[in-house]
């Protein structure tokens, strides 16, 4: 125990050094009292809506006066966030225990008194700066709270908590990390944690079971024991989130959340378990996952093959009362189908219902299709008892189309009989209506930019088995070892230069400067501004864009400060951020509200308080799938289903923009696991992607003013996704429209050459880098922009360009442009002006010697992990 303490205080002396030498500035603005209400009513109304209620035998909850003995470490413990980039800081948060006093809610003050003083190693030592704690909890992989020794309750203290009530509540708890995936032990019930079931269990005649969690784990015991009469998940709630949890236990709220994810008795049944994590190539070469899984991903996996292996489908959850549901309209044609359902509320209490509309589409065996795919959903509004209300579900024809990457290239709506269903959820189906196409129709173009849709992605699939209907044990999913091919040997290769052609001017000088606000009132100007812009200045904007976008200020290109998302909004100083906004539910909880109104109001939240702190550009939401429950960023992302995500993507995009604040959707493309995500080799098939991986991102920016994307860390295919023209240009802007910026994902590229380096950037649709330390990698980077346009001045100077042209069309959306009265400190803590060459100044050395601390003490942390438990 001495040991480990003082290899505690070592670790923690180091990152302290390792983050010091940035000077801290003033605060930037505050949040102000009435944006931080409105926030809060956000957060509040998003959780309510997000609870999952799982099971309520006989109608136990809600518990109507019983009084409550509390076990697990969770609830005095709870998490509220997780850690990286979804990570949360909060003054004040509502705990559990506040909101259940808030409430009125009784419960036995000793079981509380001994869990808190039982924290143990659970509660981390927490220091002033938020990166270290964020960051000692991505190095110590704290993904679950270490269970009090049962041996503690027994005796006297759970005799009297026997006589205090007859019921319990258990508190199972577990979160993730950017930077690492859950095992599937940590996904299952520990011993500690399955000895306290077995002894609550036995104890009490009523018990109550809540998650506390970002990922769906195994939930099989709630089964196993007869007398848990209700269960419910109330995910990463935030900071006030537990105030609807309390309420939800006394029935104030009722409970309206369907899942995002299914279920599983067990999580290894999910097909991508067997190609998701580490696998790396014979020679050395790398790492690299397959997708062999294909579209069969969660429920189109589950309810396609394995109906049986769900305990739980995707959209289930129950309520307090009852609803029933009956279609009263269809309206089918080539373009447009519409289901309009009457909601009654056949209870006693007030509720919201989702209603859901499925559709099977019909399979020959030739392209994949899932047994049944979401086509819509739409909430009601609260009803009372004995009321109605009617809710229409609308979608286009042309979205039960499949990708056909062999024979057209192109999406394809086969002929045959379309089963439109009203649905519970993915299992439990209600009524059932049929459209019937009789011609094969294949869709050559995008319906909202008219471009021509073809395969993009042919070099992303490298001939592995994909799991058919026609085959499933034959083609299930089976890993094994591989060598690698020319493609990967000669990844980051730079494209031969161009020859012909002349190079775009640049530093031009102009009686009359044209600035980027000319430009904005008068588009005909921009290749003039341009023009303008010196090597030095397109070098900078493209190289400077970590946590801010760098300033030009005599061509009045705005700087402007961002930070990350997606549980609450930072403020400036990057990852030493001081101030922070309302932190909120995670992303699938908000996902489980199947409410976009939910969605935009907590973009609309983030706008109004970005405003306050002083934030132009927020780096979410993220669009990515839960390919598998071990995700370390689950919580950060939505759904397993792309429709879902797409559409809580698109209103929260739209909230934000709503009220002043651009953000970039991320992580583009395929993201799905943090195991190697710096570069791994990810492979899969164009209709794999294009309907599972790319569509929410589709969706979100089709549907919504995005303005921004994040560029994600891992491969597709061979190239960085920050370095995939196909991705970023052919797909993003030529097919989809995105008419906005670029940037990476935070950049640790010393050199500017490489893996994730941003001369490729520049070449592929990547508008500016997040370069996170500057005093560190903006040198390098700097240097291999010049040394790249001095090889290659017509096709890399004319990529060049347009690289700034986008990032300044970016900018142009931002407060900074378009409200340049609104003043903050504009400050930043870069430890050097970027330079020509390497400069060994003390601050450009020092700044090196914490980057190189900083790496140092996490890889200590990461092999001395046993040491804390």
């Amino acid at each position: 125990m001495k040991t480990r303490k003082i290899i505690s205080v070592l670790l923690i002396a180091a990152l302290l050094i390792s983050a010091a030498g940035v000077s801290v500035l003033a605060l930037s603005g505050n949040v102000s009292a009435d944006v931080v209400e409105k926030s809060k009513k956000a957060a509040v109304d998003a959780e309510a809506e997000g609870i999952v209620l799982l099971k309520n035998d006989g109608g136990f909850l809600p518990l109507n006066g019983r009084k409550l003995n509390i076990f697990g470490i969770g609830s005095v413990y709870p998490f509220m966030g997780g850690a990286g980039s979804g990570a949360i800081t909060s003054d004040d948060p509502v705990t559990f225990y506040d909101a259940l006093d808030d409430d009125g809610i009784e419960y036995n003050k000793e079981l509380r008194a001994l869990y808190e003083k039982n924290i143990g190693t659970n509660k981390m030592p927490k220091t002033d700066n938020t990166v270290i704690n964020n960051l000692l909890q991505v190095a110590l992989s704290i993904n679950s709270l270490k269970e009090m020794d049962v041996s503690k309750l027994k005796g006297s203290v759970i005799e009297n908590a026997v006589a205090y009530s007859g019921t319990a509540l258990v508190m199972i708890s577990r979160t993730s990390a950017e930077g690492s995936d859950l095992s599937f032990d940590t996904l299952r019930l520990s011993e500690t944690e399955e000895e306290l079931l077995d002894l609550v269990t036995s104890k009490f005649a009523d018990v109550i079971v809540l998650f506390n969690i970002g990922n769906v784990m195994k939930m099989d015991f709630l089964e196993k024991y007869e007398n848990i009469r209700a269960a419910a998940i109330v995910w990463i709630p935030g900071e006030f989130g537990f105030i609807s949890v309390a309420q939800m236990l006394t029935g104030k709220v009722n409970p309206s959340g369907r899942l995002a994810d299914t279920i599983a008795y067990n999580p290894e049944d999910h097909p991508s378990g067997e190609c998701f994590g580490s696998f790396s190539y014979s020679d050395g070469s790398g790492h690299y996952v397959e997708y062999m899984e294909g579209i069969y991903v969660g429920y189109r996996y589950f309810e396609t093959f394995a109906k049986e292996k769900v305990q739980y489908p995707f959209g289930y959850g129950i309520s307090y009362t009852e609803f029933q549901k009956e279609i009263t309209g269809t309206s089918f044609d080539e373009n447009e189908i519409s289901v309009s359902v009457k909601v009654t509320n056949t209870g006693d209490k007030a509720g919201k219902d989702t209603v859901q509309i499925y559709y099977s589409a019909p399979y020959d065996g030739t392209i994949e299709k899932s047994a049944v795919c979401l086509g819509g959903f739409a909430k009601t509004k609260l009803l009372a008892p004995g009321e109605s209300g009617t809710v229409t579900v609308t979608y286009s024809t042309d979205d039960m189309a499949s990708y056909d990457k062999n024979e057209n290239e192109a999406w394809l709506l086969s002929a045959g009989d379309y089963k439109i269903i009203l649905a519970e959820n993915a299992r439990d189906f209600i009524e059932e209506y049929t459209y019937s196409v009789r011609a094969d129709k294949v869709i050559k173009t995008d319906s909202k930019t008219g471009s021509e849709i073809k395969n993009l992605f042919d070099d992303c699939y490298n001939g592995f088995t994909l799991l058919s209907r026609n085959n499933p044990e034959g083609t299930y999913p089976k890993s094994g070892e591989k060598a690698a091919d020319d493609a990967v040997k000669n990844a980051d290769k730079y494209p031969e230069p161009v020859t012909e052609g002349t190079a775009p001017k640049t530093g031009v000088k102009y009686d009359k400067t044209i600035t980027l606000r000319d430009v904005y009132e008068d588009e005909s100007l921009w290749d003039a501004f341009l023009d303008q812009l010196t090597l030095d200045e397109m070098a900078l904007l493209v190289s400077d864009g970590g946590y801010g976008t760098a300033a030009v200020e005599r061509l009045g290109i705005p700087a402007t400060m961002d930070n990350d998302g997606p549980s609450s909004i930072k403020g400036r100083n990057g990852l030493l951020y001081t101030d922070s906004g309302v932190a909120y539910p995670c992303e699938t909880a908000i996902a489980c509200t199947f409410n976009t109104e939910i969605a935009y109001e907590i973009g609309a939240a983030f706008g109004r308080e970005s405003e306050d702190i002083g934030a132009d550009i927020l780096y979410a939401p993220a669009a990515n799938i839960h390919r598998n429950p071990r995700g370390g960023r689950n919580f950060e992302y939505f759904s397993e289903d792309p429709l879902l995500s797409g559409k809580m993507t698109a209103a929260l995009i739209n909230g934000c923009s709503s009220e002043g604040l651009v953000v970039t959707l991320k992580h583009f493309a395929m993201n799905d696991q943090e195991t190697h995500r710096g570069g791994v080799f990810t492979w899969a098939d164009e209709q794999t992607m294009r309907e599972i991986y790319l569509k929410a991102f589709e969706i979100g920016v089709k549907e919504s003013d995005c303005a921004g994307i994040m560029s994600a860390y891992n491969r597709v295919g061979a190239d960085w996704c920050g370095a995939k023209s196909a991705l970023l240009i052919d797909l993003l802007r030529t097919e989809w429209g995105f008419d906005g910026f670029v940037v990476s994902d935070f950049t640790s590229n010393i050199t500017g050459t490489g893996y994730m380096n941003p001369v490729l950037g520049v070449y592929s649709g990547n508008d500016t880098m997040l370069t996170g330390i500057r005093g560190v990698f903006l040198p390098g980077h700097i240097r291999a922009i010049k040394n790249q346009y001095k090889k290659d001045p017509v096709g890399f100077g004319t990529a060049l360009r347009e690289r700034c042209r986008e990032l300044c069309k970016g900018k142009m959306r931002t407060r900074a442009f378009l409200h340049p009265e609104i003043k903050y400190d504009d400050s930043f803590p870069g430890a050097l002006l970027p330079t020509d060459e390497w400069n060994f100044t003390f601050p450009y050395i020092f700044s090196l010697f914490r980057y190189l601390l900083n790496n140092l003490t996490y890889t200590v942390i990461y092999l001395l992990r046993p040491l804390f438990g």
